[in-house]
């Protein structure tokens, strides 16, 4: 990172530290100060930024005492950045994370009227899957109490059940929509397939779907690896089926390897780092260097790049990692540099 660029972004990262101590109501009260680019969700009158902010605070220990105030500082730093879209779950941080968004909410008026808030449900302990009637009606009630508010934009399915009844499913959109606790409706994790079996019974349109994608999760070769076939190529196969339908496809996960810890590490490798890995990080580095950002921006900037009209759900734990993440709505790469970086990653799938 450049020692021009470096000092930007902690100038930043400390103008909205001192932003989030202020005393919620006063003079300076927090307002978004940055204005970043936007999509229209398809089939509804959202609009959200192109990229979003994802609560799951990974890193961050729910059990600990501090845990919220250590994540309304990244939230706010999130909204004061330009975000508009903000993703959350009923089981992130326990509940938690969504108490902290709440928070934020609460401190900064009028937000919720300018913010989209998106969250999933069906996740529940030990590993059980829920998509009953009971589990998503009575699960959307515990994110709205703890959100602090009346209406989810949107509600996605967290991930595909097995068991699932869509007949049941349908029922519990109905309700919840003609209550007008939910607006819209969409998917996670969930394959062409299934999401045409849920269609069927779900009288609402679907009008996204959550995957994991990124630079080290794209893949065109079906026949590349083993590994490609039952990760890679499925996501791809989802993000063109959506892209048919007119869903809106965001991405999680999108600094793969970055942010979570598990490889390819692109951000930062071991110095025993596969060939294919440091390849992939000197493409990162040099197309970095050309447009004067992080290698994380231009991982994000690569998602937004593609037509289809992704959306990245960072999920940064610090503030300063925030405003470097919003760096990568003013980068414009061209085709050249955005085949070079797949061209790169493309062998990645077989080493993780």
């Amino acid at each position: 990172m450049s020692t021009r660029r470096e000092f930007l972004t902690r100038a930043a990262a400390a103008t909205l530290l001192a932003k989030a101590a202020t005393a919620p109501g006063s003079a300076a009260e927090t307002k978004a100060t940055a204005a970043l680019k936007t999509y229209a969700v398809p089939h509804t009158d959202l609009v959200v930024t192109r990229l979003a902010y994802g609560n799951a605070m990974i890193g961050i220990d729910s059990n600990s005492p501090d845990f919220i105030a250590q994540t309304v500082p990244v939230i706010r730093a999130a909204y004061e950045q330009g975000i508009t879209f903000f993703d959350t779950a009923d089981v992130y941080g326990q509940g938690k994370s969504e108490l902290a968004l709440g928070q934020v909410l609460k401190d900064i008026p009028d937000s919720r009227r300018r913010l989209v808030i998106q969250s999933k449900c069906s996740i529940r302990e030990g590993g059980v899957i829920d998509s009953s009637r009971e589990h998503i009606t009575s699960a959307v009630e515990g994110s709205l109490k703890r959100l602090g508010t009346d209406h989810l934009d949107i509600l996605l399915l967290h991930w595909p059940d097995s068991l699932i009844e869509p007949e049941e499913v349908g029922r519990a959109f109905d309700e919840l929509h003609s209550a007008g606790k939910v607006r819209y409706f969409g998917v996670s994790n969930y394959n062409p397939y299934q999401i045409e079996l849920l269609r069927r019974h779900v009288r609402q349109p679907l009008v996204a779907n959550q995957i994991q994608l990124g630079l080290a999760h794209w893949y065109t070769d079906p026949g590349a690896s083993k590994a490609a076939v039952t990760h890679g190529a499925e996501g791809v196969i989802a993000l063109d089926y959506c892209r048919l339908q007119d869903i809106q496809v965001q991405a999680y996960s999108p600094l793969k390897g970055a942010n979570i810890g598990k490889p390819p590490n692109l951000l930062n490798p071991p110095a025993d780092a596969s060939p294919e890995v440091r390849k992939t990080v000197d493409a990162l580095q040099e197309i970095a260097r050309a447009h004067d950002t992080s290698p994380a921006a231009i991982m994000l900037a690569w998602l937004l790049h593609h037509p289809a009209g992704i959306v990245p759900i960072i999920g940064a734990t610090k503030v300063e990692h925030v405003v470097d993440n919003c760096a990568a709505d003013r980068v414009q790469l061209n085709r050249t540099e955005w085949y070079s970086l797949l061209r790169a990653a493309a062998p990645l799938e077989q080493h993780t």
